[in-house]
């Protein structure tokens, strides 16, 4: 490894640890970060620069600084070490100074074993546990050095952690070369590089801080000339610099008329060391690099046949090749002082002696999954053997889903099988799996890495599958035909459903729900258990609901038991069935079902978790609970942008960006839209493209502006033919673009586009569109002059309105009959209209519309009716009026009065205890209580879904 390469500082023995100069500007800034995460507001710093630019050196400089209370939390990334997964994490474990959550315990008991036992998102929340427990005994500084190199596991952990940082005593520290860097998750890229992020780019150190670099390093210090020279050299590298001024003789640094040599690599260094410990020191360290960057001192011993071990470690240590962290009595714990250590002696093993390490290794260790690691680094060639024991292996983990190791068992399995075909079947499942685990980014690697020998309809059906995750449909709908026409349904019934199962879903994301359900149900034909998507149940009653038959697919669902208690085989028909209760105005039974999936989807697949919790957050925003919906919301939009399902981001961030911009908070709400706008066409996905534009044109009416409304929704008229777009209860932008066309006077257009809307309402018979259409006819047959077949019209939509729970909508309609009712002179009755939406719009927190209902009152000669001491406050988004609740705020309220625990709640919102205790202690203080029997009091008593609602 070349010095180019190296990010490190070489603990070399006669270099001082504590040389360092410079950096006064980001210690302060460190410095300055960190105070703040003590007063309770976390921090998230990136640390870049090139390798050796003293990255790692500037952060043990700070830690230095920080007090003796302070929980330090290192971990560092190791390219060797990068497919290990939640290797990264298992380091932050491990330095825990109070026992970790379950959800992590098995890090720290078998680290070697464990690593890929966590699904990304149940690791995520494991490490919000984590750092909420610790950051009681004082603030944490996280520190991932490297993160270049870390697992992709670790670091979906660590970006699903950090976005749900609100008042927690933490400073985050990620050190890597560049954050554009390709192995980087694009979550985690993005949170980086967020204006809300401190970016820290390290420079080259100046002539005259190498200089004092030199005096520190025992060197005679350098003149002017030289250290001009030595940074002209090295431009300013400290660990080139302490590399030559290390290893070149002081005269030819002082000798400005000598060339500079090249720096030697990192590597040769270490194995110098290396080879001065003696024999025994030598076998020691590297059974120690092929056990991993840490080991039980026994176990390497054995591996290394050392009869001693003691002297021979003891020589390592000196050498400053290992360090020893006693574990317990008699069971000492040996580690590499830094990755790249292990790195260099790692790869001057020789293939047949690392083999033969390996071979032995899987001997020793007592967990299959070291075991197999083992055996796959010592594999030479195909290994009939080792792979099914591998595709065994996965299969179980498989099964309780456990998708990333599944995903990387299959993975070795298909490069060590013994036929081409077997070859090819192991790398489908091996992508199968990844998917479903969210990283859609490798999966597409090897899939694209499959043999043009391959049996083409098992090619054509991966790389459709692929395509269909990336939101490419079009592309994914001619490979998954092509791989259903290709594939013999008699020998292969199993790759048949698979296909059909996910061509069913394509034609779902296509608008064409009548043909997803014939392939949804040509895929149950041909298999009776799910493919390993488990979504094929899902499709088919998704696709029913799309086409107008929602109550045919809620009853092909009613016989699960409580949605707290269906089993996880049993989830996708629960989510499918709150779906459709949704779209159906059944939205307390949409609620109870999602509630459950949700508190069910964590150790399944990440579009079942993904679609459960965006779907609660609609439900949620209907009922008029917009302070959880939003939280639902934003954790659905995160999880799309962490996992890569580029198919679902206009739904998650327009649904998202409906509810703030309806709140006002327009800022916000366009970071949303202008994410959902990166997703896929329309052409695409007619369905969640509906949902992208329609989150546009809800903000362009917030803000009172037709013209954007129009120019957003337009588009939608030419999806005439595509189920769902039009679909009464699943988007409904209809009434958003009539209204905006009668605004404008373009009243024959606004007629042409109501009347198909009018009619499939009636033909479905759902309450919230009927009311929605009576509403926008009202405001037609105003425009047109025709008040008393208006006022009938308004008088239907209230009727309508009061058939469902739907405090937004009715707000709405009692606001435009208001206005219609002042327009005709029969103030009286109009007042009382715009009171009653002045009321429920200050109870959403709905800014804009009230202040069309001040408008309109006004115009009335009537003052808005004054706030009652529990509206106060609810309208604003971090608004801190005199008593008043933050949305935030009110929505941990509701929960803690109904009984939920403080974990429960952080759960059920996927935030961090701290927070949640964070937004209580405010709570109290604003509403002038002491506990919860005082929140029921003040708010009321609260429903209770359940107490697993998280």
């Amino acid at each position: 490894m070349t010095l180019e390469d190296a990010a490190h500082d070489l603990h070399h023995p006669c270099v001082p640890d504590d040389a360092f100069c410079g950096r006064a500007p980001e210690l302060a800034a460190l410095r300055s970060d960190f105070e703040a995460a003590v007063a309770g507001t976390p921090r998230l710093v990136l640390l870049e620069g090139p390798g050796g630019i003293g990255k790692t050196a500037l952060v043990r400089r700070f830690l230095d600084t920080v007090d003796d209370d302070t929980c330090v939390l290192h971990a560092s990334g190791e390219e060797n070490e990068s497919a290990l997964p939640c290797g990264v994490l298992a380091q932050l474990v491990g330095q825990s100074p109070l026992p970790v959550p379950e959800t992590l315990a098995g890090l720290v008991r078998t680290p070697q074993s464990l690593h890929a036992n966590l699904p990304a998102l149940s690791a995520g929340f494991g490490l919000i546990d984590l750092l909420s427990e610790v950051q009681g005994k004082g603030p944490v500084v996280l520190v991932v050095d490297d993160a270049h190199w870390a697992d992709p596991e670790s670091l979906n952990a660590l970006t699903f952690a950090l976005r749900r940082l609100r008042h927690d005593r933490v400073l985050a520290v990620v050190a890597l070369r560049d954050p554009h860097v390709p192995e980087l998750p694009e979550g985690l890229r993005r949170l980086l590089t967020d204006a809300r992020t401190r970016r820290l780019a390290l420079d080259g150190l100046s002539p005259d801080e190498l200089a004092a670099l030199s005096d520190q390093l025992g060197v005679a210090r350098l003149p002017h000339s030289a250290s001009l020279r030595l940074h002209t050299h090295t431009h300013g590298n400290p660990l080139h610099a302490r590399a030559l001024l290390d290893q070149v003789p002081s005269a030819v640094l002082l000798d400005v008329t000598t060339p500079l040599p090249a720096p030697r690599s990192y590597a040769m260094l270490v194995l110098a060391n290396l080879a001065g410990c003696g024999t025994q020191a030598q076998r020691l360290v590297q059974a120690v690099s092929v056990l991993g960057l840490s080991c039980r001192l026994q176990v390497a011993a054995r591996l290394a046949k050392v009869a001693q071990p003691l002297p021979a470690l003891e020589r390592a240590v000196k050498a400053g090749l290992l360090r020893e962290a006693h574990g317990g009595p008699g069971a000492p714990e040996i580690s590499f002082p830094h990755p790249l250590v292990h790195a260099a002696v790692y790869q001057d093993i020789g293939p047949a002696q690392r083999a033969a390490l390996h071979t032995r290794a899987a001997a020793l260790v007592a967990d299959e999954y070291s075991t197999l690691r083992h055996r796959v680094l010592a594999a030479t060639g195909p290994d009939e053997q080792l792979a099914a024991a591998l595709a065994a292996c996965a299969r179980r983990e498989a099964a309780t889903g456990q998708w990333a190791v599944a995903g990387t068992h299959l993975r070795h399995a298909s490069r060590v099988a013994t036929s081409p075909r077997e070859r090819d079947r192991l790398a489908v499942e091996s992508v199968e799996a990844l998917l479903l685990d969210g990283r859609v980014q490798e999966a597409a690697e090897l899939a694209a890495g499959l043999s043009e020998c391959a049996d083409p309809a098992l090619r054509g059906y991966v790389r459709g599958y692929v395509a269909r995750v990336q939101g490419r449909t079009q592309a994914a709908w001619t490979l998954l035909v092509d791989a259903w026409e290709q594939c013999d349904q008699e020998r292969e019934p199993a790759l048949a459903a698979r296909a059909a199962e996910q061509l069913s879903y394509a034609a779902v994301m296509c608008g064409q729900a009548a043909s997803a359900a014939r392939w949804a149900e040509r895929a149950q034909r041909l298999s009776t258990a799910q493919g390993p998507s488990r979504m094929l149940r899902f499709n088919h009653l998704i696709a029913l609901g799309l086409s107008g038959r929602a109550k045919e697919g809620i009853a092909l669902a009613a016989d699960l038991p409580d949605p707290m208690i269906v089993p996880l085989k049993s989830i996708d028909l629960l989510l499918a069935r709150g779906e459709l209760r949704l779209w159906s105005d059944d939205l307390h039974g949409a609620c109870h079902d999602l509630r459950g999936a949700v508190a069910n989807c964590r150790a399944t697949t990440v579009p079942l978790r993904l679609l459960s919790t965006s779907a609660l957050a609609q439900t949620l925003h209907r009922l008029g609970e917009w302070d959880e919906a939003l939280i639902h919301a934003e954790s659905a939009a995160s999880i799309a942008d962490d996992a890569d399902q580029w198919w679902l981001k206009p739904v998650t961030h327009g649904v998202a960006a409906q509810i703030l911009a309806a709140r006002g908070a327009f800022d916000r709400a366009a970071e949303h839209l202008r994410t959902a706008g990166e997703g896929p066409d329309g052409a695409e996905t007619p369905v969640a493209y509906a949902y992208g534009v329609c989150a546009q044109g809800h903000c362009a009416d917030a803000r009172g502006e037709p013209r954007a409304v129009v120019a957003a929704l337009r588009p939608l008229l030419g999806f005439a033919e595509q189920d769902g777009v039009n679909e009464p209860g699943v988007v409904d932008w209809q009434p958003l673009l009539v209204d905006a066309l009668v605004q404008l006077g373009e009243l024959d257009e606004a007629e042409a586009v109501l009347g198909p809307y009018e009619e499939l309402a009636r033909a479905r018979g759902r309450h919230s569109a009927l009311a929605s259409a009576a509403r926008i006819r009202g405001n037609l047959l105003a425009a047109r002059r025709e008040p008393q077949r208006a006022q009938a019209a308004y008088a239907r939509a209230q009727d309508h309105a009061a058939q469902a729970p739907l405090p937004y909508l009715r707000a709405r309609v009692a606001l435009d009959h208001g206005a219609f009712l002042r327009r005709i002179g029969r103030r009286s009755l109009a007042i009382a209209q715009l009171q009653a939406a002045y009321t429920a719009m200050t109870g959403l927190g709905a800014l804009p519309y009230r202040a069309r209902c001040v408008r309109e009152l006004s115009a009335c000669g009537r003052a808005a009716p004054p706030l009652a001491a529990d509206e106060r406050g609810q309208d604003g988004v971090g608004d801190d009026l005199d008593g008043a609740l933050t949305p935030q705020e009110l929505a941990v309220a509701r929960l803690a009065a109904q009984g939920l625990t403080n974990r429960q709640i952080a759960t059920a919102l996927a935030l961090s205890v701290k927070t949640i205790e964070y937004h209580l202690g405010h709570t109290y203080a604003k509403l002038g209580i002491t506990s919860r029997i005082g929140l029921v009091q003040r708010l009321g008593p609260q429903e209770r879904s359940s107490p697993s609602a998280g």
